[in-house]
């Protein structure tokens, strides 16, 4: 039986809605997919081919002879392009011996333990909000450096397993380079991005605001020899010296007046539960280099909640952008709970997502 909670008696002066929006700056900070995404109107319903883009799809169909026979499609991936994106769930449970604890904070009746109390509460009221955030953030970065989405028993050990959600590039957005970037002796990673970037702009007439790189890349990077002798010559014009420092703000300007896209570096790592233990994933593929439009580069589809359409009794709710967040309890046995429902998945502009991967040699560009 679902009862009033803890929060509902102690904050009753304090709703969960203002302190999620007292903490709101804070919390957007912790995530990063509305640097890059726009958040969408909310739907009823929520499925890949709305997500993705039912032109995508359905223009995803071969070219063949007129002779000749339909090539033949996965139906498990035809599935999972018209099937509804499940929701982002996450729960945090207080046990009874926390309870106990509480309780004896209460009986201590000292100035301030209300406060206390409400704060150690809103601490997993606000874990909730951001979590379905997080999981944005892994789907974003794996569509920004992949072109593609992997839902898999590692990075989602608890849930469904859907593997990857190719969504729909072509071949030639992703490239390789002449020499691996790992090789600082003889990589040219200046040259590449010259090269690949004009290639891009000369062949399919689209021009690049950022590259977006790992940090693990950055480091390959400005160990190359001929990135120092570049940036060298860059910042020593003229002068005796040949000292500078390499540091992301001198490269960018070295990028801006060659007109260049500017290095955007991406450090991120997610943090995982298995089994209540916690595991460290990086969703963006240190290998990439990402070139993309400068600004947003999609949009969050999301969906209401059927449980914000139609309230339970005795549950608070708020909001956190896309994200329900709601806390109860439960009285068989006596536990506290703070949970939080969001149905949302990004959409990307691909078509406009170029892919230079470091690690694979090829000697030329090709469509």
């Amino acid at each position: 039986m679902i009862i009033p909670s803890y929060f509902q008696e102690l904050a009753s002066s304090q709703s969960m809605q203002f302190l999620l929006d007292a903490s709101q700056q804070n919390l957007q900070q912790k995530t990063l997919w509305r640097k890059y995404l726009e958040q969408g109107i909310p739907q009823v319903s929520l499925t890949f081919d709305s997500a993705i883009g039912r032109e995508r799809i359905e223009a995803a169909a071969s070219i063949v002879d007129s002779d000749a026979s339909a090539p033949l499609r996965s139906r498990n991936k035809l599935e999972l392009y018209k099937g509804k994106i499940p929701a982002i769930k996450e729960a945090f449970k207080m046990t009874q011996d926390e309870m106990r604890q509480l309780e004896m904070l209460k009986s201590m009746n000292i100035n301030g333990t209300n406060n206390a109390l409400i704060s150690f509460l809103n601490k997993d009221l606000q874990e909730a909000a951001v979590s379905g955030d997080k999981r944005v953030d892994i789907m974003l970065l794996q569509a920004m450096s992949t072109l593609k989405i992997d839902v898999n028993a590692t990075n989602n050990p608890d849930g469904v397993i859907y593997g990857e959600i190719d969504l729909l590039a072509k071949s030639y957005q992703k490239q390789g380079v002449p020499t691996v970037w790992s090789d600082s002796a003889t990589a040219d990673p200046i040259s590449d991005i010259m090269n690949f970037t004009q290639w891009v702009w000369s062949t399919k007439g689209i021009q690049f605001g950022v590259m977006t790189m790992s940090y693990d890349m950055w480091l390959n990077f400005i160990k190359s020899a001929k990135v120092k002798t570049w940036l060298s010559s860059f910042f020593n014009i003229g002068k005796g010296s040949s000292s500078f420092a390499i540091t992301l703000d001198n490269v960018n300007m070295a990028l801006t007046a060659n007109r260049l896209p500017i290095i955007d570096i991406i450090n991120h790592v997610s943090h995982i539960e298995k089994d209540g233990k916690p595991t460290f994933y990086k969703a963006f593929d240190v290998n990439a280099v990402s070139f993309m439009p400068a600004g947003k580069i999609g949009k969050l589809f999301n969906a209401v909640s059927m449980e914000k359409l139609h309230p339970v009794e005795s549950v608070s709710y708020a909001d956190f952008g896309p994200t329900l967040v709601k806390k109860y309890a439960d009285n068989n046995p006596l536990t506290e709970y703070t949970e939080m429902e969001m149905n949302a998945f990004p959409s990307v502009d691909v078509d406009k997502i170029f892919i230079l991967t470091t690690n694979v040699v090829k000697a030329s560009f090709a469509d």
